[in-house]
Parts: C-alpha cells; sequence; structure tokens
C-alpha cells in the first residue's frame, strides 16, 4: 500500500502489522492492486482509477461484515450508517430506509465509492458468499473518479 501526503510519497507501508505511521494531513491512499485511490472529495472522499480499467474488469472484490437487523436503528444512525449496503436478497439501497433486514459493511474501497445517476461502475453483491464485486461498466480512464448508482432516495445534494 502507498500511502501519499500532500504532492510527496511519504513511505511504503511494510507487511507488518506492527508497524503504524500517522498524518494528519494523508491525502491518498492507494489500493494494493494499484487500480485505484481514495481522493478527497468535496467534504468527504472518492475513489479515482491510477490506470485505465475496461468495461466488464473486476476492479475490487471485497467481503463484508454482517449488521443485524436488531443493530440496525443504532448502526444506521452513526456514520458507518452512510456507508453500509443493504444485504438481502432481492433488494435495492432504497430498502435501507425501512431498517428492515440484514444490512452489510464493506471491507473495501467500494464502500467509499460515490454516486452518479451516469455511474462507470456497479456493484454485485453475493449475499450467502458475504462479498462484493465492484465491475466496471464502460472502459475507465486513469484519474476519473469511479462512480455508482446507490438507487436509493439521497440524504445529500450531489456535488
Amino acid at each position: 500500500m502507498l500511502i501519499t501526503v500532500g504532492p510527496a510519497k511519504l513511505l511504503e507501508a511494510p507487511d507488518s502489522p506492527a508497524v503504524h505511521k500517522t498524518s494528519p494531513e494523508i491525502v491518498s491512499v492507494e489500493n494494493a492492486s494499484g487500480a485505484m485511490r481514495v481522493i478527497p472529495f468535496g467534504d468527504g472522499r472518492g475513489v479515482e482509477a491510477l490506470r485505465a480499467i475496461r468495461a466488464g474488469e473486476v476492479i475490487e472484490r471485497s467481503p463484508v461484515i454482517l449488521v443485524p437487523e436488531h443493530d440496525r436503528v443504532a448502526v444506521d444512525a452513526s456514520n458507518v450508517g452512510s456507508y453500509i449496503f443493504m444485504w438481502e436478497h432481492d433488494t435495492t439501497g432504497e430498502d435501507l430506509y425501512s431498517q428492515k433486514g440484514r444490512a452489510a459493511v464493506v471491507l473495501g474501497y467500494t464502500s467509499l465509492i460515490n454516486h452518479s445517476p451516469d455511474p462507470n461502475c456497479t456493484i454485485v453483491r453475493y449475499i450467502d458468499a458475504l462479498a462484493i464485486d465492484l465491475i466496471a461498466l464502460r472502459d475507465i480512464a486513469a484519474g476519473e473518479e469511479l462512480r455508482i448508482d446507490y438507487h436509493m432516495t439521497l440524504w445529500f445534494t450531489p456535488i
């Protein structure tokens, strides 16, 4: 993983989980495949392509942690609630508002992908396998922000 501070590369993070480096000025974190990185976006974050990505390419496959229905009220009201995915068969993002059924926290960059009504990526949820794929809908150029359609009534005004 490459961590960047400002315009300069700060460090190559070693494999050892015992080594910790911190900086309040981190502006990007690159994923292990080198396909994408987290970037500042408005008041939050976004994810951009670091290389050209082909239509149909699986950009990321991530495991998820389930949020049981009985925990949904607390999780949905927290900051984490803005990053969860509905995790039941035959549901969409809009079903999150009912607070019925399980949700999931994605352990990857997919949870940081911003919304677009004209997305360049889509997700495929593997409900029983507890995994999610981020897939390119079209060719994506290096430097282009990755976007998905949340398939729900938005709780924010898109930028």
